[in-house]
């Protein structure tokens, strides 16, 4: 068998990884923390349950920073896994429908009737289907009938108003939302930070703070590179660890920060001490290389 036909064995590589684990004294909740992948996916792995993890990228992945966050050489472990380009997570089969047997055996047996004759059972459906289809002829009828009373209701009141009169209209409820809103930025007091993700964005925030200037904190469970943009300068570049983080202050006029982790999913980031998560990543998108952008405002 040519090496381009060898299939992993998901159990072995799981049970390999699980036992890494045990003999380094790591808890499965503290592999979570370290290597910022979900319990739920980490049990997956050591059972050799590829097709629960999201796709044939993250196995590689998910497999590969497990090796590592238990003091295995990732790369190496894929390799001598065949985890390089293996399908390891093939595609499940389609489902399929299974007639019973007596189904199978009269596809189309009448019925008998309370007379004792027998009818087809297409006399037998659509007879069911009268009743159905007689309900939604009635709402269609009533819906056309209040439709016909509101027109009528409309032409009636235009006709009645008088030609040079003079109808204002006040907008009290855009008013009070529009208030509201107002009320709500004016109370954000100092200390007080909201982030929130752009929807449909897998990099981008929206920050308001009631702070003269703010705080940016980063960290890593292991080594991680880093870069950092106020305004559009950069401002730092380094590597993150467990033992050496990175704290940037943000002046006053920050507009936008913008950040580059070379190793995100071992990463982490600190907004004025509110920890940021990124989104799932877009498909196709590099999970490890990723960016947060914030944009401040007013």
């Amino acid at each position: 068998m040519s090496e381009e036909n060898k299939q992993p064995n998901t159990t072995s590589v799981g049970a390999q990884l699980k036992s890494a684990r045990e003999q380094a004294g790591i808890s499965i909740d503290e592999l979570q923390k370290r290597t910022k992948i979900q319990k739920r996916y980490l049990i997956a792995i050591e059972n050799g349950d590829f097709q629960e993890l999201p796709g044939q990228f993250y196995v590689r992945a998910f497999v590969k920073q497990y090796a590592n966050a238990v003091g295995l050489n990732g790369e190496q472990f894929l390799q001598a896994a065949n985890l390089t380009s293996a399908q390891a997570n093939p595609e499940k089969a389609p489902l399929q429908t299974t007639a019973t047997p007596a189904d199978a055996e009269h596809p189309t047996e009448s019925r008998t009737s309370n007379s004792g004759v027998k009818e087809p059972a297409t006399q037998v459906d659509k007879r069911k289907l009268t009743p159905i289809i007689a309900l939604v002829v009635v709402v269609m009828i009533v819906v056309a009938v209040v439709i016909f009373a509101v027109a009528k209701t409309k032409q009636e009141s235009s006709t009645a108003a008088p030609a040079n009169s003079k109808v204002t209209v006040t907008n009290n409820d855009a008013k009070s939302k529009h208030k509201t809103k107002n009320q709500k930025q004016a109370n954000l007091k100092a200390g007080q930070t909201e982030i929130k993700v752009v929807p449909n964005s897998t990099s981008d925030f929206t920050v308001k703070t009631g702070n003269a200037t703010s705080k940016l904190e980063l960290g890593a469970s292991q080594a991680a590179n880093a870069t950092v943009k106020v305004n559009g300068n950069q401002v730092w570049t380094g590597t993150l660890n467990q033992t050496a983080g990175h704290q940037v202050d943000l002046p006053k006029d920050t507009k936008e920060v913008n950040i580059h982790l070379e190793n995100a999913p071992v990463s982490n980031v600190k907004l004025n001490g509110q920890q940021v998560v990124l989104p799932q990543p877009a498909a196709g998108q590099d999970a490890a290389k990723r960016d947060m952008n914030f944009k401040f405002e007013a």
